[in-house]
């Protein structure tokens, strides 16, 4: 069977710069530079024969074409990232940098000395002690880690029951981009963070 289907790096490019609202930001998460997002988004929408984005002085609005095409471009991606983590779990994945609130923990090493497994490895996971959104706003972080409350539009805020070296906190909002939210990475930080 043959499928018809537009240049993938296009897709790959809209999908994540239609989830950030940005070719800036899309191009940080894909490593290539901005103007090569908008590119392959431009070459893509040249193959569709159709607009996906309506460029904007101060960012991107998806058309309606755009909007239809998102869900399924980023289930598509999802499930294709779940089937090659399940055939091949010792590709290398990257170091996740998470802000972990000095309101939950002062010493955010020794938190994670306490909570990794014996005998784990925790290099895949760095964290520093910041609350600040605009760390994650600007690439610095990848996920905070603050206590429950606030409004955190655009991004993917999850309440997690934290593990008990946080005491005497029991809850905390883990705070990261869609994009990240089901990464290999990010799974291994929210086991580590919640187990009981």
């Amino acid at each position: 069977m043959s499928y018809r289907l537009p240049p993938l790096n296009g897709l790959r490019a809209f999908e994540a710069a239609a989830r950030h609202l940005s070719f800036k930001l899309a191009a940080e998460e894909l490593s290539v530079t901005p103007g090569a997002v908008g590119q392959q988004v431009k070459h893509l929408e040249q193959s569709l024969g159709v607009p996906l984005f309506r460029r904007l002085h101060r960012g991107l609005l998806l058309t309606g074409q755009g909007e239809a095409l998102l869900p399924a471009a980023s289930e598509a991606f999802e499930r294709l990232s779940a089937a090659c983590d399940g055939l091949a779990r010792s590709l290398p994945g990257r170091t996740l940098r998470l802000g972990l609130s000095p309101r939950l923990a002062a010493d955010p090493a020794g938190l994670l000395a306490r909570i990794a497994a014996p005998g784990e490895p925790s290099d895949d996971l760095r964290i520093t002690a910041s609350e600040d959104l605009a760390d994650l706003l600007n690439g610095v972080l990848d996920a905070l880690l603050r206590p429950p409350g606030g409004a955190h539009p655009g991004l993917h805020g999850e309440s997690l029951r934290l593990h008990e070296a946080f005491a005497p906190h029991r809850e905390g909002l883990l705070v990261t981009w869609p994009g990240l939210a089901r990464c290999r990475e990010m799974e291994k930080a929210r086991r580590l963070l919640s187990q009981a």
